[in-house]
Order: C-alpha cells, then structure tokens, then sequence
C-alpha cells in the first residue's frame, strides 16, 4: 500500500477519475452539467490532498486501485465552496453544498468514520476493499470503533462489512437522501476494537 499522494496534476485526475466511477450515481441526481461535474470533483480531490490528505489511504502499485477516505474532525467548507465559485453556478453550488450536509456524519470522539470507498473497476472482487478496511481496522485504539453507512439495497456491500466485523448499529430511512443522493434507506454498521496498540490514523 502506498498512502502518499503528491499535488501532480496527473495524480489528482487519477483519483478524480475513481471519485467520478464511485460516486457516478450519486452525482448524477445532482444533474450538474458534465463540465461542472467534473471541476466539482477535481476540487473535492485538491481540497482532500491539501486539507485531509492523511486521511486518505491509497492501494496502488502502477495505478490506483483503491481509495478510502476517512471523515476529519472538521471541514473547510467554506473555502471549498469558494473555490467552486469560480467555475460553478450559484444553483450548482447550493445543490452542492445541501448534497454534501444530507452525507454528513457527526462523528464521535472514539469514533473513526469512513466516509467513503472506492475500488478501481479493473480491481474490484480481489480484496482491495477488505485490505483497505482491515487498515483502518487496525489503526484503532483504546477503545475506537469503525463506523461506515450502507444502502439497505447494497446487499452485497453489507454482508463484507458483516464478514469484517461489523454489526447493524442503527437503520433508517430518508425522503430527502433519496431525491440528493439515491439512498432510501440504509445502515449505519459499527466495528469495536479491542487492545488494538497501533497508532490512530
């Protein structure tokens, strides 16, 4: 695994590019233009690597065949949003910003939360995923436990997270996060570490 990332142009369209194939869906129902789409996210990765980069863990060797993101204690928004001023339409920006607070986790102190993740079409079902988890798995200590959110749709997803470790810790359903982001109902999945001694990431 490699976690380091650099502000290269190329690197950050590589993991734009995998930002584009996971989240296609969802973005999709924010019915941005392609060309606002696209800024929107290579934003999102700049502002991840210049604000939260050790917060993204990386498995790559010649390419990029994963990505997890996990959620920081706070965000710059504000200056994300400012940046999408610059290229996006006050309508696409407000659509934005509501889309990225429906997603939004508040997060416990003894929590470690993954936000999202991502494998490479050309990678996935050869255990990039459970790599990445088990990683963060292993980053807990005294007491920290993982947590992540799954479609109740998402059966697949849900029985690796449950293969991992993780149990259902709440359910629930949203109106308003099915017309943002296309999950209707979902999980919030929890994984309890015990006497783990391996430094928070």
């Amino acid at each position: 695994m490699n976690r380091e990332i650099t502000n290269s142009q190329k690197e950050i369209e590589a993991v734009a590019v995998l930002l584009m194939d996971g989240f296609a869906g969802k973005f999709q129902i924010l019915n941005l233009p392609k060309r606002e789409q696209h800024y929107l996210l290579h934003c999102l990765v700049e502002h991840i690597i210049k604000n939260h980069r050790q917060k993204l863990l990386i498995i790559r060797d010649k390419s990029i065949k994963g990505i997890l993101f996990i959620k920081p204690k706070r965000w710059h928004l504000i200056e994300f949003l400012i940046i999408l001023c610059k290229q996006l339409s006050c309508k696409s920006i407000f659509k934005t910003f509501v889309f990225f607070c429906a997603l939004d986790h508040s997060k416990k102190d003894n929590e470690i939360h993954i936000d999202f993740i991502i494998v490479s079409k050309a990678y996935q079902g050869v255990g990039i995923g459970t790599q990445l988890i088990e990683l963060v798995k292993s980053s807990a200590v005294n007491g920290q436990s993982v947590t992540l959110y799954v479609s109740k749709a998402n059966i697949a997803a849900r029985r690796l997270y449950e293969r991992l470790g993780f149990q259902i810790k709440k359910e629930g359903k949203s109106i308003v996060g099915r017309h943002l982001h296309g999950i209707n109902q979902w999980y919030l999945m929890e994984w309890k570490g015990s006497n783990n001694h391996e430094k928070e990431i």
